[in-house]
């Protein structure tokens, strides 16, 4: 008790003296006041670092961040352990492992730290992209199976998500596959040292609207990510107004800063037949196809460009364009959905919101789809999912014109055919 009091009292005199010396020293001349003024904000400046660095070495501030003081610096997270290496030094360690209550366990010789994250996570999960290539070559009496190669990169995990988002398609997951296959052996090939002009893989996507091609382009661009031909597992979707510009000078910098962006992925182009514009001969269209076939052929091992479109209309632009036709190797055509197909597509689409159609509502919503389909602007895939979304209005609705009614689970599920459209 005494001593806080000494401490104190000394405190005070302390900051008295230091006050009576400002005010002489302010009197006697100003510049000798600032002097004496800026020495003191740098000791007090000085005493916080200090303080703040204890703080930060003493053993509960350490131990509230992950620090086991039983374990030493090793068990440090890692980010901890790079964040207080410059000023935890071993004395500091051994101080904070010794004020443990017990003694650590022997240990055997520390591991590089790579190894030891690898060996207390368990298990590594398969890497993707380029670093799951293996890099030894096998020897000429070796084998290989395809079933191996199709497990380190997931490839059966890809195609059942493929074939469970889309509806029908069969002739495009056959693509898909061959696809995939192609790849395959490639990267089975260089395994044994085999080597080969990588394969062009830039693709041209034909259909209607609404018949899934930017997701089989999304699921292209897994593939080939999986598969080490991608470096991102990413696609950038782009169409006219993005890449031509308004005036001259306006659109070298705009496809370029587009293909900048899409550099390591796959860059969708829809409506790609806009970009070519005959008739208008003030039109920039060709420079930036001048950019994109210069870019397909030189970073092939960059970037996948995907061109989407009408089919008609995409082998018009074909026509004007040779250089860019010889550039895609593979077309993917997506045809128009029948009735039945297009049914199925809403029943995934309400299973997923947790609706269902009752079997009158079904029957309405077929015959609905059937006058709908010959319509000009009907979108497959597209409309079905703009008229379930309008059924759960009208179904929601329906329900709240009726507050004090008690409804079900089953009742908020179902949707009947006063929530469908008439047919007419």
């Amino acid at each position: 008790m005494w001593a806080t009091r000494l401490r104190y009292t000394g405190l005070g005199i302390l900051l008295l003296g230091i006050t009576v010396g400002l005010l002489l020293a302010w009197r006697t001349s100003p510049v000798l006041f600032g002097i004496i003024v800026g020495f003191i904000v740098l000791v007090v400046t000085t005493l916080f670092l200090v303080r703040d660095g204890w703080r930060q070495t003493s053993p509960e501030s350490l131990a509230a961040r992950g620090f086991r003081p039983d374990s030493g610096l090793n068990a440090m997270d890692p980010g901890l352990r790079r964040e207080f290496s410059p000023i935890i030094p071993a004395a500091v360690s051994r101080r904070i492992s010794g004020n443990s209550t017990r003694r650590p366990a022997a240990r055997p010789a520390a591991r590089p730290a790579a190894r030891l994250a690898a060996s207390s996570a368990g298990p590594k999960p398969a890497r993707s992209g380029r670093t799951r290539r293996r890099n030894e070559t096998l020897q000429p009496g070796a084998t290989i199976t395809l079933a191996e190669e199709r497990r380190a990169a997931h490839l059966d995990d890809l195609f059942i998500e493929l074939d469970l988002e889309l509806v029908g398609l069969v002739p495009v997951k056959q693509k898909v596959a061959e696809i995939g296959s192609l790849l395959l052996v490639d990267r089975a090939r260089q395994r044994f040292g085999l080597s080969a002009s990588r394969p062009n893989l830039h693709m041209c996507f034909t259909g209607p609207p609404g018949t899934g091609k930017t997701t089989v382009a999304l699921k292209m661009a897994d593939l080939l990510h999986r598969l080490g031909y991608l470096e991102k597992n990413h696609v950038l979707h782009a169409m006219r107004d993005d890449l031509v510009g308004e005036y001259i000078g306006h659109t070298a910098p705009k496809t370029k800063q587009v293909l900048d962006r899409a550099m390591g992925g796959v860059l969708f182009i829809d409506e790609a037949y806009t970009l070519y514009r005959a008739q208008d001969s003030k039109d920039y269209g060709q420079e930036c196809i001048d950019i994109l076939m210069q870019v397909m052929e030189n970073q092939r091992g960059n970037l996948v460009v995907i061109l989407a479109g009408y089919k008609d209309r995409m082998d018009h632009f074909f026509e004007s364009n040779p250089g860019m036709s010889s550039r895609i190797a593979h077309h993917l055509d997506f045809a128009e959905y029948d009735v039945d197909e297009l049914l199925a597509i809403g029943r995934l689409m309400t299973d997923r919101s947790s609706y269902y159609l009752s079997d009158e509502a079904e029957a309405a919503f077929r015959d609905y789809l059937s006058v709908q389909m010959s319509q000009p602007r009907f979108a497959n895939a597209r409309s079905v999912r703009n008229e379930l979304e309008s059924a759960r209005l009208r179904h929601a609705y329906r329900l709240a014109a009726d507050p004090e009614r008690h409804w079900s689970k089953d009742d908020l599920m179902r949707l009947e055919p006063p929530d469908i459209l008439p047919s007419t």
